[in-house]
């Protein structure tokens, strides 16, 4: 039987692991079936905070008999540290888990995720990244912000329901899904898999830092440990449906990060203060968003990124460049010359780089391709 183990990073997390533990809890086959308890283990990565995680992680697992869950302590505020710990706990032993799955704990998985998964494995892949979004409720709560970024941005952000709902046949979405066929999925903290013995041989999860001085962590495993893989030769497989859905609260509380400027900071407060519904005041000021540093958020991280660690897909995907393509892969080709076995660091700042240089001949292309 094959085995695979979740591993949920938590801090101050009480709140949202239930929901999450359910949700494994309840993976079914593909014909209508529990899995099998024996299959599955989930182990919370659990950094001591304010509130009563464990508790809520036991009392979580207790409503499903056999389910095996556990709980182990990780001091330090590190997402890297968080998620070893926990993949020691699975691995460290006579009998080690044969897939380990990265996940967090605001993140639900539809029913069906892990077969789907299940049958990509089954085709020879070794790690898995999976489609993923902001739950539905957020869209359908904030209509004006849904509409902003069909017209600014496509439906790339969107599950299929509010694309059904939300897209018409006039529009002409810039980024969608197709993104992701053509160019790879970025693997996601929230939920992706790794075969064990591909993530012992690239040497596991391991810190990295935005600076050199190693002060500041970078806060994802999955993209650092990405690009060692896909420099190793490996292919990250994708699996489009079902896509879980994530929790959008750093979105609605942190709503400040998606305007241009603090010239608008007063009004949220002020708005804020007399609306305590974070969905209506987040679709209130949706109209005035800027979406500029967005759109260079898909195009640095879902394009031009994609093409550092896998050149070929510039060649694969010309249309999506334009004129610029050659330029491009002369870039790419000159960078990879001068940094054969690059770190995130690196890649991160390459990536800005490029996009300062080729997000308008991409963005162009783009439009004349959906006119």
């Amino acid at each position: 039987m094959t085995r695979f183990g979740f591993v949920i990073p938590t801090y101050n997390e009480a709140e949202t692991i239930g929901r999450t533990i359910e949700s494994i809890a309840l993976q079914r086959s593909p014909e209508g079936d529990l899995i099998s308890r024996d299959s599955c283990e989930i182990v919370v990565a659990d950094t001591p905070g304010h509130d009563e995680t464990p508790r809520a992680v036991a009392q979580a697992a207790a409503r499903f008999d056999g389910l095996r869950c556990s709980v182990v302590s990780e001091p330090a505020r590190s997402m890297v540290a968080a998620r070893n710990t926990g993949i020691g706990h699975l691995l460290e032993r006579p009998s080690p888990v044969d897939y380990i799955v990265s996940g967090d704990a605001d993140t639900v998985l539809p029913p069906g995720w892990l077969s789907a998964v299940e049958d990509k494995l089954a085709q020879g892949a070794t790690i898995v990244s999976i489609a993923g979004f902001f739950e539905t409720e957020l869209w359908r709560r904030c209509p004006a912000l849904t509409r902003c970024y069909v017209e600014e941005i496509g439906t790339v952000f969107f599950p299929q329901a509010i694309i059904d709902e939300y897209v018409t046949a006039q529009d002409r979405p810039l980024f969608t899904q197709r993104l992701f066929r053509d160019f790879g999925r970025p693997v996601s903290d929230c939920a992706f898999v790794i075969e064990s013995d591909t993530y012992q041989k690239l040497g596991g999860f391991k810190p990295e830092h935005y600076d050199e001085g190693g002060q500041d962590e970078i806060p994802a495993v999955g993209w650092p440990f990405m690009f060692r893989a896909e420099l190793a030769g490996i292919d990250i497989a994708y699996v489009e449906e079902p896509a879980y859905e994530t929790s959008a609260r750093r979105l609605l509380h942190e709503p400040e990060a998606l305007f241009s400027g603090s010239s608008y900071l007063g009004e949220i407060e002020n708005f804020r203060s007399q609306n305590d519904d974070q969905y209506a005041w987040l679709d209130h000021f949706a109209p005035r968003l800027n979406m500029e540093a967005l759109r260079r958020y898909v195009v640095k991280n879902y394009v031009l990124q994609q093409c550092i660690t896998r050149p070929e897909r510039i060649v694969q995907n010309r249309g999506t460049f334009g004129s610029a393509a050659e330029e491009l892969a002369m870039a790419v080709a000159s960078w990879r010359d001068a940094h054969p076995q690059p770190g995130a660091r690196e890649v991160f700042a390459f990536a800005d780089e490029l996009t300062d240089r080729f997000f308008g001949a991409v963005v162009r292309a783009l439009k004349e391709s959906v006119s």
